[in-house]
């Protein structure tokens, strides 16, 4: 189930090269990738927690909420994350000229999804 719903988060993102759903440790529990190479992949999912942490450090001074979403562009490309239940992590990578607000909506749908799954 949770490669199906990996594979409707790619379907509906129109620029989506990539995705990722990693488990807490970082290992892929599936992953979906079009013109991404997968060590790449799971690199950004397995390092997930790390940016998460750090980026929470540095807006733990104003802003005590959990951070839920990262998104960080390169020339090319889009790369989001967003946590899921049991510390698990989804990572969408799309073309740099998709729609983000159209990707993050469709991924808070897949978290939800993947949430309901585990």
């Amino acid at each position: 189930m949770f490669q199906q719903i990996l594979d409707q988060l790619i379907e509906r993102v129109p620029e989506a090269l990539a995705a990722t759903f990693n488990d807490k440790d970082g290992d892929p529990v599936c992953s979906r990738s079009i013109q991404v190479p997968n060590e790449g992949l799971q690199l950004l999912g397995a390092y997930q927690h790390v940016v998460k942490r750090h980026l929470q450090q540095a807006v733990g001074e104003f802003d005590r909420g959990e951070i839920r979403q990262v998104a960080f562009a390169t020339d090319q490309h889009w790369i989001l994350m967003m946590g899921a239940q049991e510390r698990c992590t989804l990572v969408l990578v799309m073309q740099r000229e998709g729609l983000l607000g159209r990707a993050r909506f469709r991924m808070e749908q897949a978290v939800e999804a993947l949430n309901h799954e585990l």
